[in-house]
């Protein structure tokens, strides 16, 4: 009889994916069970090789945490299980104003999915397929409630690319590029925690400075800047033009028995998604 050789990274491999089994509970395990190991396979595929990212990733990430309230303890264990970025989620952390130990899933997965997407519109369309559970003949779909409340939360935050102006003084590199340079993607280095599992505080030069001159110019924008440029996010939108997507978003659901589906705004009757600017 041949021996069976075990590969020594086997039993880690097996913790860690028990744990995130564990933690959740997924209905069909089957299922998610594929979606995790590809999901890890895939993370040693470096991003500039392949012509578009494999999505899996962000299902994995949202099967994970959920989407109600969680907690940071959760958020900083599933990272590090993945091998993600610390410094970026230190990042996510500040645009999202998560300060507490709880934190809405559906903020936090809405921010993190923006800094891989191009546009509100992609941002909104990725949590779309990474909150379904399952896939339906015609499409991914979300309640929606979540869907109302994901574009609404995201609308309305300030992410676009800070002006000359706005920058302060100093920097590794002049300014504006010592800010632009905080947006990181899901594809940055890892960073693991220091210190007994806090994050690491290396965030960009002088960030309390920086966020002090886009709250300060938020009172004569009319919107709460973050100082950070995240692509899926941009700029922040009107009201009105909120309204017009929840109003849009209803009627889908109508349609739908209650869900808003991927296809419903990829439609040409969807009011835009993303912030118009007039200027």
């Amino acid at each position: 009889m041949n021996s069976i050789v075990v590969p020594d990274n086997l039993p880690e491999i097996l913790k860690k994916y028990v744990k995130a089994a564990i933690r959740s509970q997924p209905e069909d395990i089957v299922s998610w069970s594929a979606e995790y190991f590809k999901s890890i396979d895939d993370q040693y595929v470096p991003l500039a090789t392949t012509q578009k990212q494999d999505r899996t990733l962000f299902r994995i990430l949202a099967f994970q945490l959920g989407t109600t309230i969680g907690t940071k303890e959760r958020i900083e264990e599933v990272w590090s299980d993945l091998s993600l970025d610390f410094n970026l989620l230190e990042q996510i952390y500040t645009i999202g104003n998560f300060r507490a130990e709880h934190v809405d899933m559906i903020e936090f997965l809405g921010i993190t999915f923006g800094h891989w997407t191009k546009s509100l519109k992609e941002t909104v369309l990725l949590c779309c397929e990474a909150f379904c559970k399952c896939l339906a003949t015609d499409g991914y779909f979300m309640h929606v409630d979540v869907a109302c409340k994901l574009y609404g939360y995201l609308a309305k935050l300030d992410c676009s690319l800070p002006a000359d102006d706005d920058c302060p003084d100093g920097g590794v590199s002049g300014s504006k590029s010592a800010i632009v340079q905080t947006s990181r993607s899901l594809d940055a280095s890892p960073a693991p925690p220091a210190n007994g599992g806090q994050l690491q505080q290396n965030v960009c030069v002088s960030l309390e400075s920086i966020l002090a001159r886009r709250l300060a110019a938020a009172a004569v924008d009319g919107g709460p800047k973050t100082g950070y440029h995240v692509p899926g996010i941009g700029m922040a939108a009107s009201d009105g033009q909120v309204q017009a997507v929840f109003v849009y978003f209803r009627k889908c659901a109508a349609d739908n028995g209650g869900y808003v589906y991927d296809f419903d705004i990829e439609n040409d009757r969807c009011p835009r998604l993303d912030a118009i600017n007039n200027n």
